[in-house]
């Protein structure tokens, strides 16, 4: 039940603080797990975050369900889960009960001005770091420009997520066969 509670206050306390969503989420919930309580590695994470950015859903909320499967199967998903929706989830309550106040104050629009900026900043290192690990060939760099590239153009994220699947596939078995040679 330890393991359980921990991610419980963990995602608690990620979801609480980080604002920008799972995105900006993402450096935080891997320090957390991979580096304090070396839970996961950082392979571990890079698979999280590729499932969670294919599947429909609040990636948030799937990123703690991924990792709490991980931590401690089902019950660690559970709490998981319930740690990253609990604070969302109360301050969605407070703003709409506030709503029609803070939309018209001119401070508020700045302070959002301003978190919006460091929230780029913290999703632009999350990508570099993850890069680092992630490209380490030719194939993976082509694959990475093809895909930017494709967003870029508005390409369908889905079609996108499934055509670079195929192709590490087609390169996985081109590679297999290239070895047989």
């Amino acid at each position: 039940m330890k393991k359980q509670l921990i991610l419980f206050r963990s995602f608690f306390v990620i979801s609480a603080v980080t604002l920008g969503g799972g995105l900006a989420m993402i450096p935080v919930i891997q320090k957390a797990f991979t580096e304090k309580n070396k839970w996961l590695t950082d392979e571990d994470m890079t698979d999280i975050i590729a499932v969670t950015q294919s599947s429909p859903g609040i990636i948030a909320t799937n990123i703690a369900v991924l990792t709490g499967y991980r931590v401690a199967k089902v019950s660690g998903a559970i709490f998981a889960a319930l740690g990253a929706v609990i604070p969302p989830f109360l301050s969605i309550v407070l703003i709409a009960s506030l709503f029609q106040h803070l939309a018209a104050s001119e401070t508020v629009n700045h302070v959002f001005t301003g978190v919006r900026a460091a929230i780029c900043a913290l999703i632009l290192a999350a990508v570099i770091r993850m890069t680092k690990k992630i490209i380490k060939g030719k194939f993976e760099i082509i694959l990475a420009l093809f895909g930017f590239i494709g967003m870029l153009f508005n390409m369908n994220a889905v079609l996108l997520v499934v055509l670079s699947g195929l192709s590490g596939v087609v390169y996985m078995l081109l590679r297999k066969k290239e070895k047989l040679q």
